[in-house]
């Protein structure tokens, strides 16, 4: 067995840290290029969805649910705000999509032992709950930067020429116009800003029914034991209230005094 040279140890070793002075710009308006919030909102998102627990098992009851969201898609999709727009005035709408992971704890195959006690060990589920919508946002922060679309433009050049003596034109006749064996062209392309999203909060208010339930039997005799039953099917009815920052990439002009005097 080989032996590992380097000894391994469980402590950390004192060091030391000193402060160091940054150096700032010089005074003056500089422009600096840092995210900007254009607005925060708050989604309301309604969900329903019906769980099927694993083949073989039957639930006596949910224990617990833990809950966690996912965004995968934010995108602000707006026009370009014209000259003088005011932001408060200012339309946009946002596409989000993501999902709900839940982590369903669960007692499971329930058993109903000569006392009437009932015995089951504890099972966990995690599911996926995916949601989508389009919220329309009227009135921002700051207003976006763009999108400016691309242009394209043909340009030619005169040319003139003889015409052919055949085609009964004049000696002193020409052709005036623009070359067709050329294409020129004068393109320009724009790489916009993408607004961006932070997430923010995330609620949940939720409402989990079973759907078909029936009533729990066993112990001495198979009677029904009162209140009890299980189940395999669960029905969900979710509203998640999200919150999320819209921001974009843009320049801004802040004021600088200048080094940082030392106290």
């Amino acid at each position: 067995m080989s032996v590992n040279p380097f000894p391994r140890t469980t402590s950390t070793e004192t060091c030391e840290a000193t402060n160091v002075t940054p150096t700032p710009i010089p005074a003056g308006t500089p422009i600096i290029k840092v995210p900007v919030v254009l607005q925060e909102i708050q989604v309301q998102i309604p969900m329903h969805a019906e769980i099927d627990f694993p083949a073989g098992q039957t639930v006596l009851e949910v224990k617990t649910i833990g809950k966690k969201t996912f965004v995968t898609q934010c995108k602000l999709l707006n026009r370009p705000p014209a000259p003088g727009t005011d932001p408060a005035t200012f339309v946009g709408k946002v596409f989000l999509s993501g999902f709900v992971r839940k982590n369903i704890q669960y007692a499971a195959n329930p058993v109903v032992d000569a006392q009437g006690e009932i015995l089951s060990p504890i099972n966990s589920l995690t599911v996926e709950v995916p949601w989508s919508c389009v919220a329309r946002v009227e009135g921002f922060l700051n207003l976006p930067v763009g999108p400016f679309t691309d242009e394209r433009a043909d340009f030619g050049y005169l040319i003139s020429q003889p015409l052919p003596n055949n085609m009964n034109f004049a000696a002193k006749d020409r052709l005036e116009g623009t070359d067709l064996s050329q294409f020129h062209q004068l393109s320009t392309q724009f790489f916009n800003e993408m607004p961006f999203c932070e997430l923010i909060q995330a609620d949940i208010i939720e409402i989990d029914e079973s759907l078909d339930r029936v009533p729990l039997t066993g112990g001495t005799g198979s009677q029904t034991i009162v209140g009890e039953g299980t189940f395999t099917r669960l029905s969900e009815k979710m509203v998640l209230d999200l919150t999320v920052k819209l921001l974009q990439k843009q320049q801004v002009r802040v004021a600088s005094l200048g080094p940082v005097v030392d106290l």
